[in-house]
């Protein structure tokens, strides 16, 4: 006889199934391989389902709960019993390649094997086959890619480094996937929670030559802009002198609107004006929300938005309205508007 309970996690509801006695199968929504199970299992409270549910609590407030602390009984063949232990072994934030996992079964040439046991795994997050990669990058995962991407960066493992499926990976719609720039931006950048005041500053002046332009143009041009402005050093902006105010109007790699620029020169000082006051600016613009990241739908405008940009003008800055500071705090990860289909949402 089976028995299972549920698990609301942030990857969706999680079907937990015992043989009454020990764990035995973990499905997600879509799974391809047991889905029948969930049917002939009956609904019924288990030590061992209790005992999942907080080791899973604890794993998805980023916390390290030991696999031994449950008692795990994965049903498969020799060969998937074997693979899957040596999964058990691949620590918290640490990744393998199914070739090692071939070599250290003895069995070099069982890569392919390898990959089905994997894929086969049945407590797929507690046995950790999010953490086996290709050769080449990111592979498949029976719970979906954007999953395996989820839990690869909730265990903080840097995966820019590796090589994304494009075929497999959702995005938000406005991402022009025909842009690597644009793909890369989104996937490594974008609404990232930002404290770093140089690169909150670069993004706000940034954001204000956006005004009247899609931000992929923008983008297109941020390495010019970043070489016509010195790295952004704030210390160098502020001093900019007419000279160097002629010199970006003549400038074809970035956008030449005399207003523009001017103000840009002209926020960097009140910026520099907050950090002083505030101790940096990041400081400033996270108090706004008491350090919390604000998850809504992508809008134009939001009180939030509204509040802040009638801050800034108030202390002189121009080219910040609400729809360029709504832009902006998106950018830097205040608000969070990925949709969500997109594998970024958290």
């Amino acid at each position: 006889m089976l028995y299972k309970s549920h698990y609301k996690s942030p990857l969706g509801l999680l079907t937990l199934i015992s043989d009454g006695d020990t764990l035995n199968y973990i499905l997600f929504e879509n799974d391809r391989f047991y889905e029948n199970l969930k049917a002939k299992a009956i609904e019924k409270d288990l030590k061992i389902f209790t005992q999942t549910k907080l080791w899973l609590d604890k794993y998805f407030n980023g916390k390290n709960p030991n696999i031994n602390e449950l008692s795990l009984k994965p049903k498969g063949t020799t060969f998937q019993i074997e693979v899957w232990n040596t999964l058990k072994n691949i620590s918290y934030g640490k990744t393998i390649t199914y070739k090692e996992i071939a070599k250290k079964i003895n069995n070099p040439k069982a890569c392919r094997a390898v990959g089905s046991a994997i894929a086969h795994n049945p407590i797929p997050i507690i046995i950790p086959c999010h953490r086996v990669l290709g050769n080449n990058g990111l592979t498949g995962y029976s719970g979906g890619i954007e999953n395996k991407i989820k839990l690869l960066k909730l265990e903080n493992v840097d995966i820019a480094q590796y090589k994304l499926p494009k075929e497999s990976i959702q995005r938000c719609s406005w991402c022009n996937l025909n842009n690597p720039l644009y793909v890369k931006y989104h996937d490594e950048e974008w609404g990232e929670p930002t404290h770093d005041d140089q690169k909150l500053f670069e993004i706000l002046i940034l954001e204000s030559f956006q005004a009247g332009l899609s931000w992929e143009c923008i983008l297109n041009k941020r390495e010019n802009f970043q070489k016509a402005y010195d790295n952004f050093d704030i210390n160098k902006v502020i001093n900019y002198d007419e000279t160097k105010i002629n010199e970006l109007k003549e400038n074809k790699g970035i956008i030449r609107n005399t207003l523009k620029i001017k103000a840009s020169i002209k926020n960097a000082k009140i910026f520099k004006q907050i950090q002083k006051e505030y101790g940096s600016f990041s400081k400033y613009i996270w108090s706004f929300t008491n350090n919390k990241i604000i998850y809504e739908k992508h809008r134009t405008s939001s009180q939030l938005s509204d509040k802040i940009s009638k801050d800034l003008k108030h202390k002189g800055m121009s080219f910040v309205g609400t729809t360029i500071i709504y832009a902006y705090l998106e950018a830097i990860g205040i608000l969070n508007t990925h949709e969500k289909k997109c594998f970024k949402r958290k």
